[in-house]
């Protein structure tokens, strides 16, 4: 018995019968919760994907490697293939690391905003096990000096030269620094005014303006540093492969697609039968009740576009649909069977 073929059979048919009954059935059935499962198996399958990227990955570089190192027909390509691969790769993980480190220059601030809101959260709610308000409160002024210290001598290391004088951009810096700095000292005035010594009658308006002035700090920093980034070197060397090259050379071939589908609907508009002469002048006034001048001939084409396109090209287009959900359907239960298993049948066989 071949119990690979009967493991892959196994693990596809419960993967499939979950979310079958998942989608059926209630939620709970007979005392047992159903979906209670599904956001952790949902978070399998995105494993099981990341893993077939990975798979995916390797097979391009065992497929295109080899062309390269025996110089087998198609090196050249292959090489530049992997080259872009691997540039794309390098600068891609560039530009998350600068976004993911903008987003960690500010995240202490942002936690203590939300220390700061719960400070007064747990008193009004007097929750036990914590330490008295106005102890907290010295803690978050203390931590809360701290950060903007350091945040503060960041900003201000910042190259500034890398911008043109004359651009947009160098007056909305110029804007975004004073805002800063003003919030700056709002932050320091709004911490000095905390209670960090009992009282019979705390107050705590004052936390929340160190909350609200901190997450603006946050937010002011955040978009210097982002202005900043649109002129660096990872960034420049990004638009120039994506937005230079890539897009460039989607819309050439978007264009060549564009020529070879006139040229597939002129030959489909020839008169050879009834139905491509129905399709030829359905397409004419369509295109008639597109163009601006038809109205210059007869205004009524705009009307018999717009019944075409509603009418009878809405109901094929259903149609079109009908038949690829029926299509999707059978081929997923062949696939939730294992009845496609000639992969299997030739895996049985190495």
């Amino acid at each position: 018995m071949n119990y690979r073929k009967f493991i892959i059979r196994l693990f596809t048919f419960l993967g499939g019968i979950y979310f079958f009954l998942e989608f059926v059935l209630p939620g709970k059935v007979a005392g047992v919760q159903i979906d209670q499962y599904h956001d952790q198996i949902s978070r399998g399958f995105i494993v099981v994907g990341a893993m077939a990227v990975g798979l995916g990955l390797i097979n391009l570089l065992m497929v295109h490697g080899s062309k390269i190192i025996f110089r087998r027909k198609g090196a050249i390509n292959s090489l530049a293939l992997l080259s872009g691969l691997f540039l794309m790769m390098f600068v891609s993980g560039s530009v998350w690391l600068a976004d993911l480190n903008r987003a960690n220059s500010v995240r202490k601030i942002t936690s203590l905003a939300s220390f700061a809101e719960r400070i007064a959260q747990d008193y009004q709610i007097k929750k036990k096990g914590v330490k008295p308000y106005y102890v907290r409160n010295q803690l978050l002024k203390d931590a809360a000096f701290k950060a903007l210290n350091e945040l503060d001598n960041s900003v201000n290391k910042l190259d500034l030269s890398r911008l043109p004088e004359s651009s947009t951009d160098s007056t909305l810096l110029k804007s975004l620094k004073r805002d800063f700095t003003v919030a700056m000292m709002e932050s320091d005035n709004a911490l000095a005014k905390l209670q960090v010594s009992e009282s019979d009658k705390p107050d705590f308006s004052a936390n929340n303006k160190v909350k609200q002035s901190l997450q603006t700090v946050a937010f002011l920093s955040r978009e210097i540093k982002s202005v900043l980034y649109r002129y660096s070197t990872i960034r420049r060397i990004y638009t120039l492969l994506f937005d230079g090259l890539f897009v460039s050379l989607g819309s050439a071939m978007f264009s060549l697609l564009g020529f070879y589908i006139a040229a597939a609907a002129y030959r489909a508009f020839r008169i050879k039968s009834a139905e491509s002469t129905l399709m030829l002048l359905a397409a004419l006034l369509v295109m008639l009740g597109q163009i601006p001048f038809s109205i210059w001939i007869w205004d009524g084409f705009t009307d018999i576009r717009l019944w075409l396109l509603s009418v009878p090209n809405t109901a094929a287009f259903r149609a079109i649909k009908i038949g690829a959900a029926v299509a999707g359907l059978v081929m997923a239960i062949r696939m939730w069977l294992s009845i496609e298993s000639e992969s299997f049948e030739r895996g049985t066989e190495l």
